[in-house]
């Protein structure tokens, strides 16, 4: 695929999928394409696979059948490509995943300076320009169990972007 043709293909697109759980069919026959700049929201009851459609998106769970691209190129199963991936797709969990030891910079850090190689200083500058941007810089030295839970899903979305990321994956938003 060369590059113009790359950058017109949806960001996320879905064909045919489908996932059991036993004999629970999850998600039936899935196609959607989402792109550049959309906003796509997914609404259901409880249990119709919403959480489960995030997460075959990116990977944490496996599709029974169908296909999901990511640019027009399929996911990859595992190792370094996978790893890459998952770093050019935020996404916040419904429950956060905030690292509790760690401060709120820390957690927002973290991906940067790990997996981009980016330098601390540069990490910190852009993560305190995002948790200003979500309203809670003044909470950074801070560890998330002295946070509301709104604050949590707030620097769970800084720590997405800190990663630029060509999609972002909400769960429960």
């Amino acid at each position: 695929m060369t590059e113009s043709n790359a950058a017109q293909a949806p960001v996320i697109e879905l064909r045919h999928v489908d996932k059991h759980y036993g004999d629970l069919h999850v998600l039936k026959d899935i196609n959607l394409k989402v792109n550049k700049g959309e906003v796509v929201v997914i609404i259901g009851p409880s249990g119709s696979g919403k959480s489960t459609m995030c997460r075959t998106i990116n990977r944490l769970e496996t599709v029974d059948s169908g296909e999901i691209l990511i640019e027009g190129k399929p996911l990859p199963q595992e190792g370094k490509e996978l790893a890459q991936m998952r770093a050019e797709l935020g996404m916040v969990f419904q429950g956060f995943n905030l690292f509790a030891h760690k401060t709120i910079l820390e957690n927002v850090t973290l991906g940067p300076i790990e997996v981009l190689g980016m330098k601390k200083d540069e990490a910190e500058k852009k993560a305190m320009e995002l948790l200003a941007r979500v309203g809670v810089a003044e909470q950074a030295q801070k560890v998330p169990a002295q946070l509301s839970g709104g604050q949590q899903q707030r620097v769970a979305i800084a720590r997405s972007l800190a990663m630029d990321p060509k999609a972002m994956l909400f769960d429960e938003p």
